[in-house]
């Protein structure tokens, strides 16, 4: 071999090994980018204020961020302070993070995103990122100005602003809600099974747990802490959110209300979440959901019916066959319901160029997001090159649109699901999925709980086959699944027993 080349190769193995040996000692580099909204600060400023105390991290102000934040409001977070003053280098800047937040971001921030517009500095930065393809959270509480309500969800306006958003979730941008920051940079499901500990906590007290390191809201996420203390006070409101050093009362509607501080204590271990009343857990669930109908004798009434019941319950997406993807897109026209399609389904064991015309098909008939199964038997026989390219085909032929990669689980063993886990993820795949509902079995709280170790905290995990009830839901998405799919998505959000 070459020696230039073998140089090249160690360097390459050297520079790849320190990277991930500074990301398993939490020296990961972080990024925010502050833009000039006004709604939820501080929310925004406390959560980066948490972040900041366990990685490396740099704050990005625009000037309209400058003049309505103000120096001051940022002064106990640890991190270099970066103005945008016509002299910063995008490349550089984007070349520096590990990741890349966004805890304020505009409606005027938003368009710019979305249409991949590279006028500014901050433009440039996140176009930079996303060709490098680390990993983008941005908060959406500050795209509606606090001087005005937010339009109504059936206004054009709207619909425009979330046909956006959608616009950068295809890019692979996660978008979450202010009090979801913290636990979604800082906290992994995987933490969940690292210690053999059981925790409870109450609703209630969700929002504001802390232990006797931390001493601020939200939970410690040292696996070894087992043990939480709550201080409560009385009042009409929930203070908690804005004034970390008091906590919220016992009224038991943190799912409601707080599902950040749910889903950010989920992730520092507790197996179980009690709760006062639960009539809304439903409602949580529904956006993690792709209604699905993969039947081989489904008919186009039940297509309607099926895309009806995603339209209302607000569900993620219908999942459906190529057959019907045209029809799903028609019916589903004007709402923020995706279209998901599966492709070399349900054996994965098709030619990759057969997957790629079939998936380019399903996309030139309005196709949103892709569930294509892998190739199983490559995978058992150890042909790690064909599955790797086999999905890496697949991510080229639909960029812009979201791909999940359907492991087959229930014919793996460990070693095999892990490995292909680190597959999908290497060939940028955006969510990992159990199963396809036709295999053997289907989802498991252990396969769930595997995948998210294997994967991390921000590559999606898709729980399907055989979720039935609103408590399969719950414990798929408490073990680390961040979207469901299932034929029996009524049942689930409404709470009762599907019918036989």
């Amino acid at each position: 071999m070459d020696k230039n080349m073998v140089e090249k190769i160690t360097k390459e193995v050297v520079a790849r090994y320190s990277k991930k040996s500074d990301a398993l000692a939490g020296k990961q580099k972080i990024l925010a980018i502050f833009m000039g909204g006004d709604r939820n600060l501080t929310d925004v400023i406390f959560a980066t204020k948490k972040i900041s105390e366990n990685y490396e991290t740099k704050i990005l102000l625009t000037k309209s961020a400058e003049k309505i934040i103000g120096f001051e409001k940022l002064s106990g977070i640890k991190a270099e302070i970066i103005r945008d003053d016509g002299n910063q280098n995008p490349t550089e800047i984007s070349s520096w993070a590990d990741m890349l937040i966004i805890p304020v971001m505009t409606l005027n921030g938003l368009t710019k995103i979305a249409g991949l517009v590279p006028d500014s500095l901050i433009s440039n930065i996140i176009i930079g990122c996303l060709e490098r393809g680390i990993p983008i959270v941005a908060v959406r509480d500050s795209i509606w100005c606090s001087c005005y309500t937010p339009p109504p969800s059936n206004s054009p306006l709207y619909k425009k602003v979330e046909e956006y958003i959608g616009q950068i979730k295809n890019y692979g941008i996660k978008v979450i809600s202010a009090n979801e920051l913290a636990g979604e940079v800082s906290g992994s499901p995987s933490t969940a099974f690292s210690s053999n500990r059981e925790v409870k906590i109450t609703m209630s007290s969700a929002g504001k747990v802390f232990d006797s390191k931390s001493k601020i809201g939200g939970p410690s996420l040292e696996t070894s802490k087992s043990s939480f203390k709550f201080k409560t006070i009385v009042g009409d409101e929930c203070p908690a959110f804005t004034k970390p050093e008091i906590e919220c009362v016992e009224c038991g509607k943190c799912v409601e209300k707080k599902s950040g501080s749910v889903q950010t204590i989920v992730a520092a271990g507790a197996d179980r979440i009690s709760a006062r009343d639960t009539k809304n857990i439903g409602d949580q669930i529904a956006p993690l959901i792709d209604h699905t109908l993969l039947k081989a004798n489904a008919t186009q009434e039940e297509i309607g019916k099926l895309c009806e019941e995603a339209r209302k319950y607000s569900f993620a997406s219908v999942c459906v066959n190529p057959g019907y993807v045209s029809l799903s897109s028609k019916l589903l026209a004007g709402s923020p319901i995706k279209v998901a399609v599966v492709i070399g389904f349900p054996l994965g064991a098709t030619t990759t160029m057969a997957k790629v015309i079939e998936a380019r098909d399903a996309i030139a008939n309005g196709a949103d997001e892709i569930d294509m199964v892998i190739n199983v038997g490559a995978l058992k026989s150890g042909n790690y090159q064909l599955v790797l390219d086999d999905i890496k085909a697949i991510r080229e032929a639909t960029r812009g649109k979201i791909l999940k990669v359907i492991l087959e689980t229930a014919y793996l063993t460990k070693d095999e699901k892990i490995k292909a886990c680190q597959l999908s993820k290497e060939a940028g795949a955006d969510f990992v999925k159990t199963s396809t509902g036709f295999g053997p079995s289907g989802a498991t709280v252990e396969d769930i709980q595997l995948m998210r170790a294997t994967v991390g905290p921000t590559m999606g995990i898709k729980a399907s086959g055989g979720i039935r009830t609103q408590e399969d839901a719950i414990k798929m998405v408490a073990a680390g699944a961040t979207r469901i799919g299932a034929s029996a998505s009524v049942a689930i959000v409404t709470g009762k027993t599907e019918k036989k």
